[in-house]
């Protein structure tokens, strides 16, 4: 991440599910009077870093991991090498699902007869750290005509704002995201309800330049629709 190029530039790493992201710094220094900085992110990380850089090393929570680097002054920067390996903890449930790519087709997982998918199941959707994220998609009883509840829900969660939004009951929904990384959490009662899901996401520009403060990682609440 180095160059007369590389002024503001991110790079996204992405790996199955049931693995982690293991990230060193090889060489490289920032400015941190002027405002340089290196920020990682992804589900469960933030950290933001400036000083004593080479030989560092940072492990991710999850499967994937944003690297965004800020040059204030055009020089500098750092060279990274990156590594992957099985999750030391069960953060992947079984019936979960990774989404990778500018667009595809995003389908609800079915009820297990085993109980795989028991507690819910997550559909992890990543695109370009430039870009953002578009869900449009059709939530529908299989015919069963069961009753609602409030046990059967659809959570849609921007992974870099924190906001959540809940979707309940027989409906099309349309969301937007405010980072390029979503989660579509299916809850067990949803399951249970045989209601089903279809729909496709797609990226879009994004808003504005990225904040580089830890305050663009603050919840907004809820949403209800």
């Amino acid at each position: 991440m180095r160059g007369p190029a590389r002024a503001d530039c991110a790079v996204a790493i992405g790996r199955p599910l049931g693995e982690v992201v293991t990230l060193r710094v090889l060489d490289g220094s920032l400015n941190c009077s002027a405002g340089d900085m290196l920020l990682l992110w992804g589900r469960l990380t933030w950290r933001k870093m400036c000083r004593k850089l080479p030989g560092m090393t940072f492990s991710s929570k999850a499967n994937t991991l944003v690297v965004r680097q800020r040059l204030v002054q055009l020089r500098g920067g750092v060279l990274l090498r990156y590594s992957s390996q099985p999750a030391p903890g069960a953060f992947r449930r079984e019936c979960d699902m990774q989404l990778f790519g500018p667009r595809g087709e995003i389908v609800s997982p079915s009820l297990s007869p085993d109980g795989r998918n028991m507690g819910g199941c997550r559909i992890f959707i990543d695109v370009a750290p430039q870009a953002r994220i578009a869900i449009h998609a059709l939530a529908m009883d299989m015919g069963t005509r069961t009753e609602e509840t409030d046990s059967s829900y659809i959570l849609i969660r921007d992974i870099h704002s924190l906001r959540t939004t809940t979707f309940r009951g027989q409906q099309t929904l349309y969301w937007e995201s405010e980072g390029s990384q979503a989660e579509m959490e299916f809850s067990q009662g949803f399951l249970e309800a045989h209601t089903s899901l279809r729909g496709q996401y797609w990226t879009l520009q994004s808003l504005a330049p990225a904040r580089w403060d830890a305050s663009s990682r603050s919840g907004k609440g809820k949403e209800g629709t």
